[in-house]
């Protein structure tokens, strides 16, 4: 019979197999799905599947997972260059220019980056014109964000955008208004579309923040009501 502490090693090292069985199939299920948004030069191509081997000894490591992973990034890398020429190519910008700027972005993430050129091309906003960026947020995750500029182009190009509405609470949190509304209003609907943002759960430690408290709030309760308004 097995000790006691047998048992508990042969628990965690099952813990420790079926952590790395989801790992690898999440992994592999991503590069998948990115494959299909690349065009087809081979269809006799495919993409090899990692196998796993479960025992008593634990799980056997994937074949050349540094390939694998390789092989991911060169997925990315070949999207965002296609997204590049896309992106300049619908705004009418420099395709150079663009891509300079992308390369800058050395610390966001590359699924970040191709969020922004597939959003950008959406709504037609240019990040050089600072109309369209990243946010970092405390957890350490990055998110593409449409600024200021960019709704506020977003409004005055929409043709059915009929005036906006601020209003603020009468009860203040540390001088600062304890919420912020924005109601915007369309022709085309009977109601505004109306968004209200409390400033306890969007301040932040940003400079800003600190700086001009109730022109922060503002801006997202404004970035909040474009996105429903126009979204």
């Amino acid at each position: 019979m097995k000790s006691t502490a047998n048992k508990v090693n042969d628990k965690k090292t099952s813990k420790r197999a079926y952590a790395l069985k989801e790992i690898l199939e999440k992994q592999e299920t991503t590069i998948l799905e990115i494959k299909e948004d690349l065009p087809i030069e081979n269809s006799g191509q495919a993409v090899n599947a990692i196998t796993i081997q479960f025992g008593s000894d634990g799980p056997a490591l994937p074949a050349e997972p540094a390939a694998k992973l390789s092989e991911a990034i060169g997925i990315f890398h070949e999207l965002i260059a296609k997204e590049i020429g896309s992106a300049a190519a619908a705004l009418t910008i420099d395709k150079q220019g663009l891509k300079a700027w992308i390369d800058l972005q050395i610390e966001v993430p590359a699924k970040t980056i191709l969020s922004l050129l597939r959003t950008m091309q959406h709504w037609h906003l240019d990040p050089l014109k600072e109309e369209i960026g990243f946010t970092q947020y405390e957890d350490g995750n990055w998110q593409v964000f449409i600024s200021i500029d960019g709704c506020s182009k977003l409004l005055n190009e929409h043709t059915q955008f009929n005036g906006l509405v601020f209003n603020q609470a009468g009860t203040l949190i540390e001088g600062v208004p304890e919420w912020m509304e924005c109601s915007i209003y369309r022709r085309d609907r009977i109601m505004p579309i109306t968004v209200r943002e409390y400033f306890i759960e969007v301040r932040n430690s940003h400079d800003l923040w600190q700086k001009m408290p109730r022109r922060m709030l503002r801006h997202r309760a404004l970035q909040q009501c474009v996105r429903l308004a126009l979204g």
